[in-house]
């Protein structure tokens, strides 16, 4: 079988939130040695009376919010889901009238996979819009740097980046905090309780490294036991040493999070060549993708592949009981025909409503610090059954998950079974 390549892939899962986030927010593959983001983003100041009253970027026809995410360099269109995911629910409250009577206009700026240009963008941003929304770049720990000047400019997107994520002015629809939700894993248990000797791959870069340390520890705490792992580069592309490595060290439960689903179909690929077949297959959520099992080599490969995830199957299984998931892939499709639902595209869309959600309990004339005011006050969200729900006021993940594994060559739930979420179990936070 013929292999694709990864110099244009991501690298990784990053799991935050419990495996919230693709880590394709970890470093894409040819971009091993790209700057780090900012170290320090600095102290928070308090917000002004002036800063607080603040109506910039509202007319009486629109409103406009900023939206930076990485678009172009060594990816092209890395993250282009972003604001696509933006404009779509905005597209879906304009047809109803937008908002007091106000359109909603997303302006979209690309950081180019620059550290220093994130800044800047966004610096921009604040003097001419009024939020920042659904942003999504490597980099937005640069553009923390000029968020944490004005602590009333609310800023409703999910930061791959820790000082970013805990400013009082970002709200994020999957708050970054490195564990996991225990409900996969305790399923996992209980359905395949011979299959306890782990073997993984994890992509080599500091983020996705961290992340793996956090689900580590979750296994373990579980009662699972590692007994294969191996950093692996951001082009690599042969995992056949790993597949008979670890079938020599008795592996039988296989771990497939902290890789892109392209690097997963590649190793998936490399045990079917060898006929290997572990009693257990698993991932937190990256290889829930649409190319995934075409890729992977088909039905005859990845039927059987369990996944748990914090999100909903928004790439339409869900679509016959929730209504959002219909919307999410209707509007999408208004707003760009030939686009394939992804996360990022997801995230824009839900960070889009939660920011909508204040804005209207803001009332009928907004200022920046009324919808910090009511961004406070959400502390349960789930966009409609897309999201397991989360406390975005207090930075608090979801400890609910969607139990779902390939069958026939599809993406079919198995708990719950129609709909909704599992939320019986606990988030492990990992220490």
């Amino acid at each position: 079988m013929k292999k694709f390549g990864t110099g244009s892939l991501l690298v990784g899962a990053l799991m935050v939130a419990g495996a919230t986030l693709p880590l394709g927010a970890a470093m894409p593959a040819g971009a091993a040695s790209a700057p780090a983001p900012a170290a320090t983003c600095g102290t928070p100041t308090k917000m002004t009376t002036a800063e607080a009253n603040s109506t910039t970027g509202v007319t009486s026809k629109s409103i406009t919010v900023g939206n930076v995410s990485i678009l172009s360099g060594p990816i092209p269109g890395l993250f282009e889901g972003a604001p696509i995911g933006v404009k779509a629910y905005f597209d879906y409250i304009n047809s109803h009238g937008g908002v007091d009577g106000r359109t909603l206009i997303v302006k979209s700026a690309d950081d180019a996979f620059s550290g220093p240009q994130n800044k800047t963008e966004t610096q921009e941003d604040m003097g001419s819009d009024f939020a920042m929304v659904g942003s999504f770049s490597l980099f937005d720990g640069y553009g923390c740097k000029a968020l944490i000047t004005d602590p009333a400019m609310p800023d409703v997107s999910d930061s791959i980046d820790p000082e970013t994520n805990a400013l009082p002015n970002n709200f994020s629809t999957q708050p970054s905090t490195v564990g996991l939700q225990l409900g996969p894993l305790e399923y996992y248990k209980k359905h395949f309780p011979q299959d306890t000797r782990v073997g993984t791959i994890v992509s080599d870069v500091a983020s996705a490294e961290a992340q793996w340390a956090g689900q580590e520890a979750a296994l373990k705490h579980v009662g699972y036991t590692i007994a294969y792992q191996r950093d692996v580069g951001p082009l690599e592309t042969n995992f056949t040493t790993d597949v008979i490595a670890m079938r020599n060290d008795h592996v039988n439960a296989v771990d497939l999070s902290a890789l892109d689903w392209q690097v997963a179909a590649s190793f998936m690929q490399d045990a079917a060549m060898q006929n290997w077949h572990p009693g257990l297959i698993f991932s937190f959520g990256p290889v829930y993708a649409d190319q995934f099992i075409a890729q992977a080599g088909g039905a005859a490969v990845t039927n059987g592949i369990q996944i748990g995830q914090a999100q909903g199957l928004y790439l339409g299984q869900d679509a016959a009981h929730v209504p959002a998931d219909r919307l999410f892939i209707e509007y999408l499709h208004k707003v760009n025909p030939s686009w394939t639902p992804d996360f990022y595209s997801l995230f824009g869309w839900t960070s889009a409503e939660l920011f909508v959600q204040a804005l209207k309990a803001a009332g009928p004339h907004p200022t920046r610090g009324a919808v910090i005011d009511q961004l406070q006050k959400i502390t349960s969200f789930d966009a409609d059954g897309l999201l397991g729900p989360v406390n975005p006021a207090q930075k608090k993940p979801t400890n609910c998950f969607v139990a779902l594994q390939i069958k026939d060559g599809t993406y079919q739930r198995v708990e719950p079974k129609t709909s909704g979420f599992n939320c019986s179990s606990t988030f492990f936070y990992a220490h």
